[in-house]
């Protein structure tokens, strides 16, 4: 009984170990390019690249937040998604604008034929980029 007692606790050892491994040192990393907030400042959206280590390629996206929080990477792969309203791995750059408080504008292509998200909690979101509403 002993013995086992003496396995059981070392696995669990081992396992709350690997876990806070993987956690300090996620299998991918977030870089924040640029923040815009929204005209009143309630919002806030963050363009991003992810990197996922040498054998994938980066992948630009853009996540909305408040403005009176921050954003949170996964505990285990260290991806941001809360929020996430668009990504992409073959454009990135600077084409998104918000043309009122709540209505946001991204100007890529959808990936894929797939079709961008189109509202965030009670924001709107086209992809109307060349709106004469962005700066």
């Amino acid at each position: 009984m002993r013995k086992l007692s003496i396995i059981i606790l070392g696995l669990a050892i081992l396992g709350v170990g690997g876990a806070l491994v993987v956690h300090f040192n996620p299998l991918c990393g977030e870089e924040m390019v640029m923040e815009k907030a929204a005209p009143d400042g309630r919002y806030v959206a963050v363009l991003m690249t992810r990197n996922c280590g040498a054998t994938t390629g980066y992948v630009a996206h853009i996540n909305i937040r408040s403005a009176s929080s921050q954003l949170r990477a996964d505990f285990f792969d260290g991806t941001i998604k809360d929020g996430e309203i668009w990504g992409s791995s073959k454009y990135s750059g600077e084409r998104f604008c918000w043309s009122s408080s709540r209505h946001i504008e991204i100007g890529y292509p959808p990936e894929d034929g797939g079709h961008p998200q189109k509202t965030w909690r009670d924001v709107t979101i086209s992809d109307d980029y060349r709106n004469p509403a962005c700066p």
